[in-house]
């Protein structure tokens, strides 16, 4: 029984980390992007700016998840 439980702790776990690993991904390339868009010259870098993703990951999500 104990390795039972350990086994499910340890899937939960690798869960949790998976999610976070995602979102932190999908942060990190926002800023990226972000980044990119603030080495342009100053009228492109508003251009680039504009067209930028600011969806939050939570509403990407769920949004991915209603996709067929």
């Amino acid at each position: 029984m104990p390795s039972f439980c350990r086994t499910i702790s340890a899937s939960l776990l690798l869960l949790l980390l998976s999610a976070c690993t995602q979102q932190a991904w999908y942060e990190g390339m926002k800023v990226g992007a972000e980044n990119d868009c603030n080495k342009q010259p100053p009228g492109a870098r508003e251009d680039c700016l504009n067209r930028l993703n600011r969806q939050s990951y939570d509403r990407y999500e769920k949004e991915r998840a209603t996709r067929p």
